[in-house]
């Protein structure tokens, strides 16, 4: 297997153990101790204890309202280093989030992320999701 192909590997286990598995605990075996999380807000974004305090929010707020998400990677591209993966996630509203009391409603949202690997490991992460579209889909 290629090192692109090996790198798209760990971004797709990661989704597989980490979110689909509920598994924080594993996210020592996908991350690298000094890595960079640009997604979180602020500029306490770097190591393993920032990224399990993100983690245990998005989990809190995201899976408790999306507790059935389905989660599907749709594509992935890779070049050196890089891995840029869609994803698309679907499920039924029956938390509340982010003030919005359970609709019932079937919701489809999608991020795109980007992971810079390093040794075998997510060193660095970037990612773009439709907060807005999502939000939209709850209110309408």
């Amino acid at each position: 297997m290629s090192d692109i192909n090996k790198n798209k590997q760990i971004i797709q286990n990661f989704i597989q153990v980490v979110w689909k598995g509920r598994n924080l605990a594993a996210l020592k075996d996908f991350w690298t101790e000094d890595c960079i999380n640009h997604a979180m807000p602020g500029s306490e974004n770097r190591g393993l204890d920032a990224l399990r305090v993100y983690h245990d929010s998005f989990f809190d707020d995201f899976f408790s309202a999306f507790p059935d998400i389905e989660i599907e990677i749709m594509q992935q591209v890779a070049e050196g280093n890089r891995v840029v993966t869609y994803i698309v996630s679907k499920g039924r509203h029956s938390g509340a989030f982010d003030g919005i009391l359970p609709t019932g409603k079937t919701i489809s949202t999608s991020v795109i992320r980007i992971d810079r690997v390093q040794d075998g490991k997510i060193a660095e992460h970037w990612s773009v999701s439709d907060a807005a579209g999502l939000m939209q889909q709850l209110q309408s």
